[in-house]
């Protein structure tokens, strides 16, 4: 072939197309895909429950809508069984069913856009949809509205190519698809007031020439493929109750105030389109409007121009009705605007700035620009995708994302898969491998348990997890060998549990996460957790004795660039009979230059539960902005904090006194 042919050839339309749909596509995989098993953080429970339903279904539980969590439509959850069974039960099963529809979006998007309108356009519409925040956060969240978007623009696709070439099977396949999406979100049910619309307006403007016989076809299998799920619901009432928790009729909603309330709410959502958007972390970056400014001036000049000049295009009504129609659940709803609601609005959202920038493009060329046009519509897609992008991620790795992920539990079932070494354990798309000759053994608080669906989702080996205080009566034996965690609720009664830990032990005790709830300023712990396992290999460099039968064994310590955490290593030969808090201060020339105070064991374990046998590793942590000198020195005793008393150190040399052990850190 020759050169010259060769370029024809790389030039012609259908290969350059198809091109541009792989660039875009992969770099929207690239976007839905990079660190998907850690970002967005978390496990929110709306996403557990997806999961825990996924589990269900591959356990033979198989509906055709899922009551639990307030009810959800199957699709999603089918589809997500099939990744559960084969990357296991993680985040990122549930994320990879979100971002593959989300990937696949574009490409559906640029179809129905070149269908609808031309290449142009289309190419601008998938462009935006790319990196846009919206569509990008809702391809990284297991929410089942994902599915939406996709599988609506391939309906739409079929029903116009079909009704135009006057294709009955096109029709039959555009009917099927549009009823699936019933199976897909609870904002799909609007979808049949915009298409009701479009039927009339299409025969309005045709009369005579309207296909009767195709619209029946359409309308028909879209009701075939709707029954079984329509009759599931009308056979369970309570299934409907979500829609009307959330409406602004409910009294609950609109505090007496209807039509007040329906007015704000039109207003918060035009806003969307303006200046603030979803304030919901789990949907935006909060408050940040659907567009960046530049494309927000392009939106606003589209819909102008489809209201004024492009009003004559059938296809121009289409997207505005449907656009219309599908921003009804979130104006109908509380917290407006709300993404989640509005996503039935997508298939037609980006084709309303894109032809703002087409018509800026032929604007451009008008007045002889033709060369620079493309390439300043260029820099506007790539600035405004930037921005997205980068606001995103931010947003991603913050305190805000990490709360409202419920992030703080999914560290809870990471701790606990670690220790089992079963299930997933904070990295990777799958899980891995488990240790089959690890013998470990959990016991879960019940209320932790109950609380956390993605705890439920997340534990890999359930059969060596045990409820408690579930057991009362027989408690649970742990093998010899066998370690032992505990994991606790901070504000809850531990004396039954910790009662009953393997004696002879060594006992570690720390805070787990901290969790805070949306309405809430201040975090607070989730869970705690106590380990026992074998004490051989502990310090052993002291051996001072205290009263009450009490012993140093040994001390660790270690220096970052945030300042030390002591680790000291008790042991007591009987039962104390009261809880001592312990001091631990560094000194430098006999100055103390930092400190910490506390319940030995961060009261988890405090004196008062020890008994003969235990091994308490007890852990200090002294913040290095409070040292004015590097320490020499480690100054410790225990105390009576109610009467200031300090126990008496029997074995103390001398350079220490009578209730301060000295230690050298060398």
């Amino acid at each position: 072939m020759k050169g010259k042919q060769i370029v024809a050839r790389l030039k012609s339309a259908p290969l350059c197309e198809g091109l541009f749909v792989i660039l875009v596509t992969g770099l929207a995989a690239l976007l839905r895909l990079y660190a998907l098993d850690g970002a967005p953080p978390g496990l929110y429970h709306d996403q557990a429950y997806n999961g825990l339903d996924a589990l269900g279904v591959l356990g033979g539980d198989t509906p055709l809508f899922f009551t639990s969590n307030n009810g959800r439509e199957p699709l999603f959850i089918y589809w997500t069984a099939l990744l559960v069974r084969m990357l296991g039960a993680t985040p990122g099963a549930l994320r990879l069913a979100s971002a593959i529809p989300g990937i696949l979006t574009i490409p559906a998007l640029y179809a129905l856009g070149r269908e609808l309108f031309d290449r142009r356009v289309a190419a601008l519409a998938a462009t935006l949809a790319v990196s846009t925040v919206w569509t990008l956060n809702l391809s990284r969240v297991a929410f089942r509205a994902v599915l939406f978007p996709p599988l609506a623009a391939v309906a739409l696709l079929a029903l116009w190519r079909g009704y135009r070439d006057r294709r009955a099977g096109l029709m039959v396949l555009a009917g099927a698809l549009y009823g699936l999406l019933f199976y897909t979100y609870l904002a799909a049910r609007f979808s049949v007031v915009g298409m009701g619309l479009y039927a009339l307006l299409t025969l309005w403007r045709e009369q005579k020439a309207f296909w009767w016989r195709g619209w029946l076809l359409w309308g028909g299998i879209a009701l075939v493929v709707v029954a079984p799920l329509a009759w599931t619901l009308l056979s369970q009432p309570d299934a409907l109750e979500r829609a009307g928790q959330v409406a602004i009729w409910n009294p609950a909603i609109n505090g007496g105030d209807l039509w007040g309330t329906l007015l704000r709410h039109l207003g918060r959502t035009l806003r969307a389109f303006i200046d603030r958007g979803d304030t919901i972390p789990r949907h935006n970056v909060p408050g940040r409007p659907i567009f960046g400014p530049l494309i927000t001036a392009a939106f606003w000049l589209g819909l102008v121009g489809a209201l004024w000049w492009r009003r004559r295009q059938p296809a121009v009504m289409l997207c505005l009705l449907w656009l219309g129609i599908m921003l009804l659940p979130t104006v109908l709803a509380e917290d407006a605007p709300h993404f989640l609601r509005a996503s039935g609005c997508l298939p037609a959202l980006f084709f309303v700035p894109a032809w703002g920038l087409d018509d800026l493009w032929r604007w451009l060329e008008a007045r002889g620009w033709r060369g620079w046009a493309p390439a300043l519509i260029g820099v506007v897609l790539l600035a405004s995708g930037l921005a997205d992008v980068t606001s995103y991620w931010r947003h991603w790795k913050g305190e805000t994302a990490y709360y409202s992920f419920e992030s703080g539990a999914t560290q809870m079932a990471v701790d606990i898969n670690r220790f089992l070494e079963s299930g997933w354990r904070g990295k990777g798309l799958a899980t891995p491998p488990d240790d089959v000759e690890n013998e470990a053994v959990v016991w879960l608080d019940a209320q932790l348990w109950r609380d956390w669906p993605s705890v439920r989702y997340l534990i890999g080996e359930r059969e060596r997890t045990t409820l408690v205080p579930a057991l009362q009566d027989e408690w649970p034996m742990v093998a010899d060998d066998a370690p032992l965690m505990v994991v606790l609720w901070p504000y809850g009664q531990h004396d039954a549990a910790l009662g009953h830990l393997p004696a002879g032990r060594l006992i570690t005790v720390r805070q787990g996460a901290d969790e805070r709830g949306d309405l809430e300023s201040e975090a607070r712990g989730l869970y705690s957790v106590a380990t026992c396992e074998s004490p051989q290999g502990i310090a052993t460099n002291v051996g001072a004795r205290w009263e009450q039968r009490i012993t140093l064994s040994g001390y660790e310590w270690v220096e970052d660039g945030a300042g030390w955490t002591v680790t000291l290593y008790w042991q007591c030969d009987r039962a104390v009979d009261q809880g001592y808090n312990v001091f631990c201060h560094l000194l430098a020339d006999g100055r103390v230059v930092g400190q910490h105070d506390g319940p030995a064991a961060m009261g988890i374990y405090g004196t008062e539960r020890w008994r003969g046998g235990d091994h308490i590793a007890d852990v200090h942590r002294i913040k290095g902005k409070s040292l004015i000198e590097r320490p020499d020195t480690l100054a410790v005793g225990l105390y009576d904090w109610r009467t200031m008393e300090h126990l008496e150190c029997l074995d103390a040399p001398k350079e220490s006194d009578a209730t301060r052990l000295l230690l050298p850190l060398e």
